[in-house]
């Protein structure tokens, strides 16, 4: 399932493209994230490659808790950042289900005027199970598309924040 989604934030693109690219906040912003560990980030040149592994805890209920394992909500993102085009690309592994759940995303940081950036993001989800696949994805679309509302508000804060402390300028 594809989809899209498009915010302006206040502030340079180069702040918001900062705080976008800061992964320690993904524990703070995402209330279904429990843990975020940077297990590689490389630069070399204008691109910068990362992997990100994600521990989640979701709206489980009681009695199904006992039977998952924290591995089966636990995610490895391999991503590249390009510094030149403000563009980050990414695509997830999940531990368990890897074989029928597919994730991947482009994320564009662009410059709107001197004080404002447009984040777009075009995300697609695939879980390969017959009827439940379909399912699945529309509540995890539903879900990201909430965190990123969630994301959006933050960063225009985290921005704001970043701009006072470094005077205006990153």
């Amino acid at each position: 399932m594809k989809y899209n989604t498009r915010h302006v934030i206040e502030g340079p693109l180069e702040a918001v493209e900062k705080v976008g690219l800061d992964r320690s906040r993904d524990v703070k912003v995402y209330p279904n994230v429990t843990k975020t560990t940077v297990k590689k980030r490389e630069q070399k040149g204008s691109k910068m490659t990362v992997v990100v592994e994600t521990v989640a805890n979701g709206d489980i209920p009681p009695n199904l808790r006992k039977l998952i394992s924290p591995n089966m909500l636990t995610w490895t993102e391999y991503g590249e950042h390009d510094f030149d085009t403000h563009t980050y690309k990414y695509d997830v592994k999940t531990f368990y289900f890897s074989n029928v759940f597919k994730m991947s995303g482009v994320i564009k940081y662009i410059k709107d005027g001197e004080d404002k950036t447009v984040r777009t993001l075009d995300g697609d989800i695939q879980i390969k199970i017959p009827l439940l696949g379909a399912i699945a994805e529309k509540k995890i679309v539903e879900v990201q598309k909430q965190n990123l509302e969630l994301d959006i508000k933050n960063m225009r804060e985290e921005v704001r924040e970043l701009l006072k402390k470094e005077g205006g300028s990153c």
